[in-house]
């Protein structure tokens, strides 16, 4: 099992109790129609290309109307597609501090129920929410991705460079997706191929979220 980062351990200053609530799911004896689904859409792979972590930004701003729903269905566009090219994904979510929320792995139903549980609250503290996701993969085989997904600027600008400059030295691809109050500049500043990355408005989020899975090498 994979060890969480002292971000991971951290608790979120003033974040509200559900800022990273888990629905209830149903305890009938059968799985949802919804459960088995996914389940069909998403065979166990034996033999992985490589690890991509999703790092989703929820700060307060990304409240605004639409904004999660669209990072929710994009990342679990993503999700399915990047499973489909023998990728294991995991998300690490940042407001005032970072945590993992889903590790790397092919479980569709169980990213979609702690994907959905994200509320927004707080600050940008991007810096962190890499850091994690870099300390998820660094002890991964095959190809690493790292896909950022904002709607503004990091706490510490500085920070936030220095890690994905340690990301692509350790031969991290930084795929950023910018929306709202976000820098598309500073963002392919993090990408180090400024053709990486994105800026789209807010109600074209999950397309550009989804579309950046077709960038991955197929088993």
């Amino acid at each position: 099992m994979e060890d969480v980062s002292d971000e991971a351990r951290k608790k979120h200053d003033g974040a509200p109790r559900d800022a990273l609530a888990t629905p209830a799911i149903g305890r009938g004896p059968a799985p949802s129609l919804a459960r088995r689904a996914l389940q069909a859409l998403v065979p166990r792979r034996q033999n992985l290309r490589g690890v991509v972590y999703l790092v989703l930004d929820h700060s307060t701003s990304m409240g605004d109307p639409g904004k999660m729903d669209q990072l929710r269905k994009g990342a679990l566009r993503f999700f399915l597609e990047a499973v489909r090219r023998d990728y294991a994904v995991g998300a690490v979510a940042f407001a005032g501090a970072a945590e993992v929320i889903s590790g790397a792995g092919l479980d569709a139903h169980k990213f979609w129920t702690r994907l959905h549980g994200l509320r927004p609250y707080g600050r940008t503290a991007m810096a962190a929410g890499m850091r994690t996701a870099l300390g998820r993969m660094r002890f991964r085989a095959g190809g690493k991705v790292l896909v950022l997904i904002t709607d503004g600027v990091p706490d510490d600008r500085e920070a936030t460079l220095e890690t994905a400059r340690l990301a692509r030295a350790r031969g991290v691809t930084v795929i950023p997706i910018g929306t709202g109050a976000a820098d598309h500049d500073f963002l392919a500043s993090l990408a180090g191929r400024p053709e990486l990355a994105r800026y789209v408005a807010a109600e074209d989020l999950a397309g550009a979220i989804a579309s950046a899975a077709g960038g991955l090498k197929r088993g």
